[in-house]
């Protein structure tokens, strides 16, 4: 069942989410300009935010599909990609256990930001199932909206923007610079930087890709684990 304040579940939800809100209708307004502007119809990118719904997984996704990629390949680049939900997920399984009806969709739809405003909420809002269920359908929302306005907008330009797919890039690099500010340690970042060189050298572009995904997805893992544990002693 779900359980909790039913009545002021969804302007508490709204509040907290609210720079989700801005942040995802403009990156999902990105994705979406870059897969029309890429080939794909409209409809193809809102479908991926309805049901793939994995931010930096669908950036990757269509630069994958656009080069010819396998499905084995996307399908590895995608489980290393999202391979730090499994340390989101460890430290809100008993929240989640508590809504065995909805758990399944707050499971699909944990993403970095919906697990940033849940594991800094309060005691009282991680065990309101109805809390948990609108922070999760509004960030998706927000994404979803902001697809469609992308993919509107690539529709209605009538020629092609060169120099979307640095998107990707540019939105890494700011990732990249928030965990070294919030992890404080050089290491795992100097391993990256080192095996993606190497990887480079030794298997060509893929592998690189791949490589360096692992190491800097383990360094972001790393830090989601001790901030984690920090919004909990909060």
């Amino acid at each position: 069942m779900i359980s909790g304040r039913t009545g002021s579940a969804a302007p508490r939800a709204f509040k907290a989410s609210i720079p989700v809100l801005l942040g995802y209708v403009a990156i999902g307004f990105g994705f979406g300009l870059l897969a029309v502007n890429t080939g794909y119809p409209a409809w193809f990118a809102l479908f991926m935010s309805v049901f793939v719904y994995a931010g930096a997984a669908q950036y990757i996704g269509i630069g994958l599909f656009a080069a010819g990629a396998s499905l084995a390949e996307i399908a590895l680049v995608t489980l290393v990609v999202n391979l730090r939900h499994a340390a989101y997920g460890l430290s809100l399984i008993k929240p989640y256990a508590r809504h065995p009806r909805i758990r399944p969709y707050l499971v699909f739809a944990l993403t970095d930001e919906t697990y940033a405003l849940l594991s800094s909420a309060s005691e009282e809002d991680r065990a309101d199932g109805n809390f948990l269920l609108m922070v999760s359908g509004f960030n998706q929302l927000y994404w979803v909206t902001g697809t469609a306005l992308g993919s509107l907008a690539g529709a209605l330009i009538p020629y092609r923007i060169n120099g979307l797919d640095f998107a990707l890039t540019a939105m890494f690099l700011v990732l990249a610079v928030e965990q070294v500010l919030k992890l404080k340690k050089a290491l795992p970042f100097l391993i990256a930087a080192i095996s993606t060189v190497a990887a480079k050298l030794l298997v060509g572009d893929r592998g690189t890709i791949l490589v360096g995904l692992l190491i800097a997805i383990l360094a972001m893992t790393a830090s989601g684990k001790k901030g984690g544990a920090d919004a909990r002693k909060r």
